[in-house]
This record gives structure tokens, C-alpha cells and sequence, in this order.
């Protein structure tokens, strides 16, 4: 068989699903662009059927960045732990290309239209797998160092009850894909959830460093860069054994009275 253009969709979404819907087993997606990732991230979380073990063979640059994006990292996580998609990096082809043992995808973009063309010739398709395979033996296992949105999601639950985990995935929802600032990371987030859940500092660290978010000492500081800046306050709260710990409470009275949809907006505007 030749190749076939008419794999075609109106957003990326759509052609990735249709793709990823034709592919099994060990499935590699070479060099994706950043866009890229956050739509695999969306399909896979997502995906009605057996979605295909993917190997993203990826450049750094991307990879970085959707580490230090939280909103992304955490859902390219969940693949991770699913088993799913496993992440390298090293001297990636400059095509980009979705490739399992049958058949090869080269994505296109033209205008509004979205899609993919098709080979399915058994030779060439069996020749990039098995290069992509021993390309993929001597690359650089790539650390997300992020952890998934359902690791966090069980661990807040079970530490602190539903509401401070659903304040926490409203806030994040509302920020992702349209952060203009990182001064409103996944740490200032589950500070200003604590504070407005009246939270104790040394459970909302601990935690936060258990699940692997960020060190108690970053906690630590970014509360006391809310301090300074008048968004939260603490006040002590008297323990059975030891010193007392610090309570978070908002003080700011915008984000007193801002719905959780609204805290992210009204939080942004005060940072800024």
C-alpha cells in the first residue's frame, strides 16, 4: 500500500485520536513540538479503547518545558505511571513522525486543516521501527519530575478531604493553558488552597513534598514571599506535643471572598 493523505481533523486533538486509534503496541512519537505534547497528554488521559504504549523520542527544549509547566508535566505524568508513554531525549530525527510496527504517521499542518498522511509499506515501515528501536536503546531517559494529577488528586483527598482537593484542581484547571505568569506555580497554589482551607503550613509541605511537588524549604519560602506580599497570614496553632504550628489564612479580602474558579484570576491580579 502507498501512502494515504486523508487523515484529516479540525484540531490536533482530533487528528492525534484518529491516529492513536490506528496504532498498537510500542508506538514511537519522534520529535514532537510543545503544542504536540499537551494534545497527547489530553488524548491519552482521555482515550475511549486501548491506547497504544507510546516511547516519545523527544528534543530537550520541549521536554523542559513541560516540566516546569505543571498544568502539563502532571498529566504527561499520569501516562507515565500508567505505563503508557515512556519519555527520551538525545539526537532526535528532525521529522516528526508517529510510528508502530505496521504503519507510519507524518503529521501535517496546512492552514486550519490538520491531519496526517499514511505509509503502510512493509519494508520502509520496518526499517524506521527497527532504527527508531536502537535509537531509542541509546537515548537519555528523560526525569518529568512531576508528579501525575491522580497521585496528587488521591494523596490531597486522603491528607486533607475533598474540598482542598477540589479547590486545588478548580484553581489549576483554570490556570492551564493560559498562565501569563509562573509566579503562580503548583506551590503558591496549594498555599493559597491551604490558607483558604485554614491549613497547617507543616501538613500542607510535608505533603506537598511527599508527593513530590517541591521541598518543604521551597514551601517555606514562597509562604513567606505571600506574607510579605500581604496575601496570607498565619497564626499560631497550639499542638499536643511541641511547638506550636502555623495555620495558613488568606488576608487579602479579594481572595477572601473569591469562589474557587475565581481565586487563580483574583490571585494572578494581585501577584502581578
Amino acid at each position: 500500500m502507498g501512502l494515504d493523505p486523508n487523515l484529516r481533523a479540525a484540531t490536533t486533538k482530533g487528528a492525534l485520536k484518529t491516529v492513536f486509534e490506528q496504532c498498537t503496541g510500542v508506538t514511537y512519537v519522534v520529535n514532537p513540538w510543545a503544542d504536540m505534547l499537551q494534545t497527547i497528554a489530553e488524548v491519552g488521559r482521555s482515550f475511549d479503547g486501548e491506547f497504544p504504549t507510546l516511547r516519545v523520542f523527544a528534543a530537550e527544549e520541549p521536554l523542559r518545558t513541560a516540566r516546569k509547566d505543571f498544568t502539563l508535566g502532571s498529566k504527561l505524568a499520569d501516562l507515565g505511571d500508567a505505563g503508557d508513554a515512556a519519555f527520551r531525549t538525545g539526537d532526535v530525527p528532525e521529522t516528526t513522525l508517529i510510528v508502530d510496527d505496521e504503519q507510519l504517521f507524518s503529521p501535517v499542518i496546512a492552514g486550519d486543516v490538520i491531519g496526517a498522511t499514511r505509509n503502510t509499506d512493509e519494508s520502509f515501515v520496518t526499517d524506521t521501527y527497527e532504527t527508531l528501536t536502537d535509537q531509542w536503546e541509546t537515548a537519555d531517559v528523560f526525569d518529568l519530575r512531576t508528579p501525575g494529577r491522580d497521585s496528587v488528586r488521591e494523596t490531597m483527598t486522603a491528607e486533607f478531604g475533598k474540598t482542598p482537593q477540589e479547590d486545588f484542581d478548580t484553581v489549576v484547571s483554570s490556570i492551564e493553558g493560559s498562565r501569563s505568569s509562573r509566579e503562580l506555580d503548583e506551590v503558591v497554589v496549594s498555599l493559597l488552597v491551604a490558607a483558604k482551607n485554614e491549613l497547617l503550613l507543616y501538613d500542607i509541605s510535608k505533603w506537598g513534598e511527599n508527593v513530590g511537588l517541591a521541598s518543604k524549604a521551597t514551601f517555606s519560602r514562597r509562604k513567606n514571599d505571600l506574607e510579605e506580599m500581604g496575601i496570607v497570614d498565619t497564626e499560631k496553632a497550639p499542638t499536643d506535643v511541641g511547638r506550636p504550628r502555623q495555620r495558613l489564612k488568606l488576608t487579602d479580602e479579594r481572595l477572601q471572598q473569591a469562589d474557587g474558579d475565581q481565586l487563580a484570576v483574583v490571585a494572578q491580579n494581585i501577584l502581578h
